[in-house]
């Protein structure tokens, strides 16, 4: 993971509060100069509550009942005498590009969901994955390449399979909003498993949600980083950490390529349950089968992704293998 320029970020974030402020401004000067009233209702809303301050700091008794009357009398003929004149009744609010947390970037003190957006953003800007997710979405996902012929094995053929898994995917894009259970997708190389996670990540994107995709060597390399290098990279770590535990959708694709070991396991278990616990998507990807899964990883990471994900295996032939092999014939025979 390369270093993201919170600075920046941060900077576009103030630039984007002054701009909102002076469009707030330019709104407000010229509503008064059209509708001289509503400054005056403005005013006296302002006067109110400073002649409130001023009573409290004096001792004096407050009727913050008779206030809160009156200035929302004021408040409604104000919205009254907008719409009168062809606005909206909300056109002199303060406007943010993130209601949340009023472009400020933090929420209660953690990064805002807006916030984690942009660094994923920058995150996916310094890698292929943008160009990636428009090649492989779901409008571009075939099942040419699945084989309609029984194997003998399952029950059913690998295209149908391949046909219901897609179907699922789009379902669970479909219905995140109100269920998004943990999911795990298996099978041998070359079958469209990382594919699938591309579809689901960019429909998700398109939807508003943060999303972070990591292969499974990344994942652990970089929290390894983040604790070997400890306070030198402390802001970086604090937002790794954020993302990793906080996106809504965190994409692990190729679980099982990383090397094995009881560090992998504890923080495996640790993301797994921590995002489980807050209703936080998981999306595994894997070459594995469910037994090579049991023998590697702890029962508690396999007791979480049996009981809580959604797991769906396709099989078949290797379709990348098989796409290239056709790409070569065709080249050749031109």
């Amino acid at each position: 993971m390369k270093n993201i320029d919170y600075d920046s970020i941060l900077s576009g974030l103030q630039r984007k509060r002054l701009e909102n402020a002076n469009l707030t401004d330019t709104r407000k000067n010229e509503v008064y100069n059209r509708i001289p009233e509503i400054k005056e209702i403005d005013q006296k809303i302002a006067s109110s509550s400073i002649q409130a301050a001023r009573n409290r700091i004096r001792k004096i008794t407050v009727d913050t009942g008779d206030i809160s009357r009156r200035n929302k009398a004021l408040a409604d003929k104000k919205r009254l005498l907008l719409k009168q004149h062809g606005y909206p009744e909300n056109y002199l609010e303060p406007i943010y590009d993130c209601p949340l947390c009023k472009d400020t970037g933090y929420l209660d003190g953690k990064p805002c969901k807006c916030m984690t957006q942009q660094i994923i953003d920058e995150l996916y800007n310094q890698s292929t994955i943008r160009k990636i997710l428009e090649q492989e979405n779901f409008s571009t996902f075939s099942l040419t390449y699945y084989s309609k012929e029984p194997d003998g094995i399952h029950k059913h053929t690998p295209y149908e399979n391949a046909s219901n898994t897609l179907a699922a995917c789009k379902d669970y894009v479909e219905h995140f909003e109100k269920s998004h259970p943990g999911v795990l997708i298996y099978g041998e190389t070359g079958l469209g498993k990382t594919f699938l996670s591309n579809c689901i990540a960019k429909a998700l994107l398109d939807k508003g949600h943060t999303v972070l995709y990591l292969t499974s060597i990344n994942l652990f390399e970089n929290i390894l980083s983040g604790i070997i290098m400890g306070n030198v990279r402390e802001k970086e770590n604090m937002a790794l950490y954020d993302y990793i535990y906080n996106c809504e959708l965190l994409i692990i694709d190729d679980l099982g390529t990383e090397v094995p070991n009881t560090f992998v396991n504890s923080q495996l278990f640790e993301i797994i349950n921590m995002r489980n616990n807050r209703s936080l998507a998981t999306l595994i990807s894997t070459n594995l089968s469910m037994r090579e899964l049991s023998d590697r990883y702890t029962e508690r990471i396999m007791s979480r992704i049996i009981g809580d994900f959604k797991v769906l295996q396709l099989y078949g032939t290797n379709i990348r293998y098989t796409k290239r092999k056709d790409m070569i014939q065709n080249k050749s025979s031109n």
